[in-house]
Parts: structure tokens; C-alpha cells; sequence
């Protein structure tokens, strides 16, 4: 019997909003990967935001209590605010973020679930972490290391990083390998020409 193809949902759009050039307010795009019957979490948001991502979650069918996994894509707070929620799920982060005791410290390409691997992804933050989904399309969940769309069609790295010629390498990995990107703070879009 071959095995069932993954599949990949966005529950939450993440933002980013500034003022004077700052960012006043951010969060995460969440979103829900199934596989072989096991449901994985792509980042969780800011803490502001969990009362909506429960009623999102709850309206996609997929309660937080049903998570066997959540992948932090990097530590940053917008990225991880709302952990709690999923207090049954395995927990995923880079060894580089100085992930809390219990959380599974990934240092290099990991498979997770048929078809679902997390890939290093630096460059924003030493520790980032890309999910590659291979469904029926290739998405990549990419949190910061693709925060917005303009990202890539520019590409131009994350403004906020700790090495730029790092994180534009990842981004060009990430769209090399990807047809879908998810960014970290907006809507999906497609990978139309290889950059």
C-alpha cells in the first residue's frame, strides 16, 4: 500500500507592522502539516495571538490537543509565543536557539514524518529552520528566513540577521528546492521562475 501524500494548511497569516521604520507588532504564520496520521504545527505566533490561533486551529478541525509535533522554525518570541497550547506535542528547535529541557535539539537534516523534513536554514538567526513538505507539491515553511514575499522577489535577507550573505544563501536554497513558499509573516505564494 503507498504510503498517503502529505498535506499542508496555513490556519494563521502571519504580520509585521512598523512604525519609523521599527516593528511594532509581529507574528507568525501558523500552519498544520498531517502525515500518516500525525499532526505537525509549523511555529505557533505571539503570545497576543493564542486565543485566535485556538479558534483557527478548532476551525480547521484541528484541536491543539490532537498535535503530536511542533516545529519552532527559530526561538524569536513571534515564532513561539504560544507553545503552551500544544502540550501534547513533541517540540522541535535548532540547537543554536538554546532550546528549553524537553525539546528536541535538531543540528542537521532531520525527517520527521514520511515526507516531511526539517533543513537548517541560517542566516536570521544561527538556529533557523525550514520545513520541506514534500506533498503534492514541494512547499517550504520557511519562517524568517523568508519572512515576506517581497523577500524573495527581491532577494533581499531578512533585515533583521546575524550573517546577510548566510541568510541569502538559505533563501536561494529554499527557492531552489521549493514550488510553494510559506513565508513567516504573509501568504503562501508559488516559485514561478528558479532564482
Amino acid at each position: 500500500m503507498r504510503p498517503s501524500v502529505p498535506t499542508v494548511r496555513m490556519v494563521m497569516e502571519g504580520h509585521v507592522v512598523r512604525s519609523e521604520g521599527r516593528i511594532v507588532d509581529a507574528s507568525s504564520t501558523v500552519c498544520v502539516v498531517e502525515s500518516s496520521g500525525a499532526r505537525l504545527v509549523v511555529d505557533s505566533g505571539s503570545p497576543h495571538v493564542c486565543a485566535s490561533l485556538v479558534k483557527a486551529l478548532e476551525s480547521a478541525g484541528v484541536p491543539p490537543g490532537t498535535v503530536s509535533h511542533l516545529v519552532n522554525t527559530h526561538l524569536h518570541i513571534d515564532h513561539c509565543g504560544c507553545n503552551e497550547l500544544f502540550e501534547n506535542a513533541k517540540v522541535y528547535a535548532h540547537s543554536l536557539e538554546s532550546p528549553p529541557v524537553g525539546v528536541v535539539r535538531v543540528s542537521d537534516r532531520m525527517e520527521i514524518l514520511p515526507g516531511v523534513e526539517l533543513v537548517p536554514t541560517p542566516g536570521h538567526t544561527r538556529g533557523c529552520l525550514s520545513v520541506f513538505v514534500s506533498a503534492e507539491k514541494r512547499y517550504a515553511i520557511c519562517g524568517d528566513a523568508i519572512p515576506t514575499k517581497a523577500n524573495y522577489e527581491n532577494l533581499v535577507p531578512p533585515a533583521i540577521n546575524i550573517d546577510a550573505k548566510l541568510a541569502l544563501r538559505s533563501l536561494k536554497a529554499i527557492a531552489w528546492w521549493a514550488e510553494i513558499i510559506i513565508p513567516g509573516h504573509g501568504p503562501p505564494f508559488e516559485v514561478l521562475a528558479k532564482k
